[in-house]
């Protein structure tokens, strides 16, 4: 360890330390603001408790302390030496024991060093406008359109470009990494898109309509009691097509529900920051939707990124924003990991989101309702839930609540995997690539109990995986089918 003292810290001294073990605390550098674990030296002083790099260090020495930048401030901004409690005023954001503050003393103009480098102008995939940076945002009561809460009185955001749109966002959160790709897109022309491009569905006739992922044109019919017979199956997000109406084609077996016959060929969504382009062909055979992490052999959103791997399925991308199914008094409020309440506590995982809100059920002769029950009512009820499918008692999965699909006429019951299965977005008679082996996907017989040749269990689920080349071999879930190969 070797100590001195700089024109930096006149009146400290500086102790040298070697490289940090990855466990030795979380040491961050006040001037990159990353950890001191990545790099082999630091300096530490005992009098401000600050870490920072030792070649930040000699970096921020060798530019004189200051920073010349027009496009962020007219003037010359300096580095700030001491512990501050200054609202940035180009992001609200008071950072405690930060010194990476840069300030223009005659403006009293304060500002973090990485908010110097904030883009001008941007495009997120949650908004259809571009956004542009100001230092001041008007009526900053009404809070950001992301996060919801209000801004700093006096500092900047984002603001919609079109002046007639109220949307605005904090700095932080129209930075963010999981919406914003990086790109800064001031003096850039605007992208058009043809519609014709874009849409999925041509109106031919006003009862004809024309998919670009079938050969055949498309007849709108409507689900009524005679069909029951009829097990249709949609072909975008392999949901059966149990209610309302739905584009069918008369020469095959081919399905859409109406919203997901409308999905278009190229979107923008909300929660990431690359375009996705929608595909019907899928090498493998199936995906896994990074949204709600479930398999589906269906359509499928992928990024237009090379590098991004994120891919959603039908149902996920077919949510509407705010989200009202019923399912709880109020509307929902997408969000990255599921569905918010704002005006209680109540939430929704990624999972549940996408699940149907309605199923027909073999024991009861209504469809079901997807229901959230309090655990405390599951728990105190005189006569213990019990599904009707398993028989098994019904008992609390989350802290607050159970979902289930449930009859209030008839008092039936049902798990959600009871009644849809672990796969409700795979199909039987589907043939899916694993490992190298080409597995079928087959429907479990009432009468037959396969064992899983992976875990040696009784296969339980509605769906069972079969070895094409040997159809003997069965598997209880993909998990085993991966760890068997």
């Amino acid at each position: 360890m070797e100590n001195l003292s700089t024109t930096f810290y006149p009146k400290h001294v500086l102790e040298e330390y070697g490289p940090v073990h990855p466990n030795d605390g979380a040491k961050i550098c006040i001037i990159c603001e990353t950890c001191i674990s990545s790099r082999p030296n630091y300096f530490y002083c005992r009098v401000c408790d600050f870490f920072f790099h030792k070649e930040c260090h000699t970096t921020l020495m060798e530019s004189n302390l200051t920073i010349d930048r027009p496009r962020t401030h007219e003037h010359k901004l300096t580095f700030i030496r001491k512990t501050n409690s200054f609202n940035c005023d180009a992001c609200g954001e008071v950072r405690s024991k930060k010194m990476n503050m840069y300030a223009c003393l005659p403006c009293k103009f304060f500002i973090h060093r990485n908010c110097i480098y904030l883009p001008k102008v941007i495009k997120l995939t949650c908004h259809l406008h571009r956004l542009f940076h100001t230092y001041h945002v008007p009526d900053c009561n009404t809070g950001c359109s992301l996060c919801f809460a209000s801004f700093v009185s006096g500092c900047g955001g984002y603001m919609c470009i079109n002046k007639t749109c109220d949307y605005k966002l904090h700095s932080y959160c129209a930075t963010h990494e999981l919406i914003w790709d990086g790109r800064d897109v001031e003096g850039e022309p605007e992208e058009t898109s043809n519609s014709e491009d874009v849409t999925s569905l041509k109106d031919v006739d006003g009862n004809t309509f024309r998919h670009f992922s079938h050969h055949h044109d498309l007849l709108r019919f409507c689900v009524d009691g005679e069909d029951e017979g009829d097990e249709r199956i949609c072909q975008a997000c392999i949901l059966p097509i149990d209610f309302d109406s739905f584009l069918g084609c008369k020469e095959c077996d081919f399905a859409l529900h109406d919203t997901c016959a409308s999905l278009p060929r190229k979107m923008e969504y909300q929660f990431h920051r690359h375009p996705l382009a929608l595909e019907v062909d899928i090498e493998e055979g199936f995906f896994s939707c990074s949204k709600c992490k479930r398999e589906s052999c269906g359509f499928m959103y992928r990024c237009c990124q090379e590098e991004c791997e994120f891919k959603m399925d039908a149902k996920c991308a077919s949510l509407a924003d705010p989200l009202d199914n019923g399912i709880h008094e109020h509307p929902l409020t997408l969000t990255n990991y599921g569905a918010n309440c704002n005006k209680c506590r109540f939430y929704l995982g990624s999972k549940q989101v996408s699940q149907p809100v309605l199923v027909k059920c073999n024991y009861d002769i209504h469809p079901l309702t997807l229901c959230l029950f309090e655990s405390t009512y599951l728990w105190s009820h005189a006569c213990p839930l019990r599904c009707e499918i398993c028989e098994i008692r019904i008992k609390p999965k989350y802290r607050d609540y159970q979902d289930i699909y449930g009859c209030f006429d008839c008092n039936t019951v049902v798990h959600v995997e009871c009644a849809i299965g672990k796969y409700p977005f795979l199909k039987p008679g589907h043939t899916i690539k694993l490992n190298g082996f080409e597995i079928q996907i087959a429907s479990k017989n009432s009468l037959s109990r396969p064992i899983c040749h992976a875990c040696h269990s009784t296969c339980q689920d509605k769906l069972v995986f079969k070895n094409k080349k040997n159809v003997t071999i069965s598997f209880c879930s993909i998990n085993c089918v991966t760890t068997s190969s």
